[in-house]
């Protein structure tokens, strides 16, 4: 019986420790709070703002030229930014668009500039009922489609550091060889993805401090 007491008591005594180990081990960043930047946290840390409540949007480099309509606006990734994009676009009334968040190589006629909003979510991708293997192979058409019609494209990311990720990133890195203009909310950028290909091929490249302030950017350049 005292055996069994003192084995109980070392079991205990284990199941304490381990708990406590793990209560108080640290477990490595990967960007965000809810772990979706494919970023450290101290790099997010290291990261200098530009953008703050008072000074909402930063134009790095020169807009030489206005974007003309008609203008199709379409998401890589299925995230609620592209509807985001759509209401700045509604607010500009001063161009044509189409908001077609799947659309393909098929709907680029007539079109002379495409506004791609990038950003995955699972959660959009469900409720369209699409793989993330069936938006990449869309994607990979679509921008392959866009290149080929001469089109002038926009890269869109307003979702900030939540909505960086692997695949969002795989998006992205499709959509920025062909950029003639980007818009990144601030805090998607705080690893310099953004600013640092934008600044290598002469990009110009428009910083925002909120979503809603992407309708100053466009403003600029419709």
């Amino acid at each position: 019986m005292k055996k069994l007491i003192v084995t109980m008591v070392l079991v205990s005594l284990l199941i304490a420790s381990l708990f406590s180990a793990t209560k108080n081990s640290t477990t490595p960043s990967t960007g965000t709070a809810q772990g979706s930047a494919t970023y450290s946290a101290e790099t997010a840390a290291n990261y200098k703002y530009q953008t703050n409540d008072k000074n909402r949007m930063v134009t790095i480099g020169s807009i030489s030229e206005k974007f003309q309509g008609p203008v199709l606006v379409t998401s890589f990734g299925q995230s609620t930014d592209g509807s985001m994009i759509e209401q700045v676009m509604k607010r500009l009334k001063t161009v044509s668009y189409t908001y077609n968040p799947t659309a393909t190589g098929a709907d680029l006629s007539g079109v002379k500039t495409v506004v791609i909003a990038v950003g995955n979510s699972t959660k959009g991708l469900g409720a369209a009922g699409i793989s993330q293997e069936q938006e990449t192979a869309r994607a990979k058409e679509f921008i392959a489609s866009a290149e080929k019609a001469g089109v002038k494209v926009i890269c869109c990311h307003i979702g900030g550091a939540t909505r960086r990720g692997a695949l969002s990133d795989a998006f992205a890195d499709m959509v920025l060889p062909l950029s003639s203009f980007i818009v990144v909310k601030e805090d998607g950028n705080e690893d310099g993805k953004f600013t640092s290909f934008a600044s290598s091929h002469n990009i110009p490249i428009t910083l925002v401090y909120g979503s809603k302030d992407t309708v100053g950017a466009f403003k600029a350049i419709f």
